[in-house]
């Protein structure tokens, strides 16, 4: 399965509507938030702060799309944005720590 683009989301505006009311679930070390989506289909945002090593930002969104990617047909038509603060020390022991809470949580179907 792939990840095109109409299961991201891509533009400020659409991440601006995760501040009007998404629910809000803290996972350990990232916070998960979703609203409903406009359209059938579950989408992914991902919010990681510009502190964080270019390296390990890039694997650590990697591995949450993948993860996301694997799991999209079994969760139910939310918008979803992962956010890393700032406060998180990001290596590559993070990386694995925050795909195995997400794949938890994705198991549960998206629930909340």
């Amino acid at each position: 399965m792939d990840f095109p683009k109409s299961a991201r989301v891509r533009t400020r505006r659409e991440f601006l509507r995760f501040f009007e009311g998404s629910e809000v679930r803290r996972l350990g070390l990232c916070t998960l938030f979703r609203i409903r989506a406009s359209d059938e289909q579950p989408r992914l945002g991902i919010t990681v702060k510009a502190r964080v090593n270019s390296v390990y930002r890039n694997k650590l969104k990697r591995q949450i799309r993948e993860s996301f990617r694997l799991n999209r047909m079994n969760l139910l038509p939310f918008d979803y944005n992962v956010v890393i603060p700032g406060s998180v020390r990001v290596d590559f022991r993070t990386v694995r720590k925050i795909r195995k809470q997400l794949e938890s949580n994705w198991a549960h179907h998206g629930h909340f």
